[in-house]
Protein backbone atom coordinates (compact mmCIF):
# COMPACT_ATOMS: atom_id res chain seq x y z
CA UNK A 1 0.00 0.00 0.00
CA UNK A 2 1.53 3.38 -1.17
CA UNK A 3 -0.71 6.53 0.01
CA UNK A 4 0.77 10.20 -0.75
CA UNK A 5 -0.58 13.19 1.26
CA UNK A 6 -2.76 14.37 -1.42
CA UNK A 7 -3.93 10.61 -2.31
CA UNK A 8 -2.93 10.84 -5.64
CA UNK A 9 -0.13 9.16 -8.11
CA UNK A 10 2.93 10.70 -8.65
CA UNK A 11 5.40 10.26 -11.18
CA UNK A 12 8.32 11.75 -13.11
CA UNK A 13 11.50 11.43 -13.49
CA UNK A 14 14.89 12.61 -10.57
CA UNK A 15 18.58 12.31 -11.10
CA UNK A 16 17.79 9.88 -14.06
CA UNK A 17 14.84 7.69 -12.02
CA UNK A 18 11.87 7.45 -13.59
CA UNK A 19 9.03 6.75 -11.18
CA UNK A 20 5.50 5.87 -10.52
CA UNK A 21 3.60 5.90 -7.39
CA UNK A 22 1.21 6.57 -5.04
CA UNK A 23 -1.57 4.52 -6.08
CA UNK A 24 -3.52 4.60 -2.46
CA UNK A 25 -4.77 1.47 -2.87
CA UNK A 26 -5.22 1.26 -7.05
CA UNK A 27 -1.99 -0.28 -7.81
CA UNK A 28 -3.23 -2.89 -9.71
CA UNK A 29 -4.83 -0.83 -12.51
CA UNK A 30 -2.77 1.85 -12.08
CA UNK A 31 0.21 0.42 -12.30
CA UNK A 32 -0.38 -1.46 -15.64
CA UNK A 33 -1.63 2.04 -17.02
CA UNK A 34 0.98 3.88 -15.59
CA UNK A 35 3.61 1.12 -16.90
CA UNK A 36 2.92 2.04 -20.22
CA UNK A 37 2.63 5.80 -19.96
CA UNK A 38 5.94 5.80 -18.35
CA UNK A 39 7.54 3.74 -21.18
CA UNK A 40 6.40 6.09 -23.71
CA UNK A 41 8.03 8.77 -21.18
CA UNK A 42 11.08 7.10 -21.10
CA UNK A 43 10.89 6.70 -25.12
CA UNK A 44 10.59 10.52 -25.53
CA UNK A 45 6.97 11.43 -25.28
CA UNK A 46 6.96 13.87 -21.99
CA UNK A 47 3.34 14.18 -22.60
CA UNK A 48 2.18 11.10 -21.88
CA UNK A 49 2.64 11.32 -18.07
CA UNK A 50 -0.90 12.61 -16.83
CA UNK A 51 1.15 13.39 -13.40
CA UNK A 52 4.25 15.21 -14.72
CA UNK A 53 4.35 19.03 -13.48
CA UNK A 54 2.98 17.86 -9.60
CA UNK A 55 4.30 19.02 -6.50
CA UNK A 56 5.34 16.30 -4.32
CA UNK A 57 4.60 17.11 -0.46
CA UNK A 58 6.01 15.82 2.01
CA UNK A 59 3.91 14.21 5.14
CA UNK A 60 3.92 16.63 8.15
CA UNK A 61 6.30 15.31 10.85
CA UNK A 62 7.92 13.04 8.11
CA UNK A 63 11.53 14.30 7.94
CA UNK A 64 14.77 12.39 6.65
CA UNK A 65 15.27 8.62 6.69
CA UNK A 66 12.40 6.64 7.50
CA UNK A 67 13.58 6.44 11.66
CA UNK A 68 10.46 4.65 12.41
CA UNK A 69 10.90 1.48 9.91
CA UNK A 70 12.70 -0.42 12.73
CA UNK A 71 10.34 0.14 15.72
CA UNK A 72 7.49 -1.34 12.85
CA UNK A 73 9.29 -4.40 12.40
CA UNK A 74 9.26 -5.17 15.74
CA UNK A 75 6.08 -4.55 16.37
CA UNK A 76 4.78 -6.60 13.38
CA UNK A 77 7.49 -9.56 14.47
CA UNK A 78 5.88 -9.42 18.35
CA UNK A 79 2.71 -9.40 17.09
CA UNK A 80 2.99 -12.63 14.59
CA UNK A 81 4.74 -14.35 17.69
CA UNK A 82 1.81 -13.81 20.00
CA UNK A 83 -1.23 -14.71 17.31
Amino acid sequence: MDVTQDRLPHAGERDGVFYSTGYSGHGTQMSVLMGERMAAVMAGDASANPWRGREWRAIPGHLGPPWFLPAVGLYFRLKDRLA
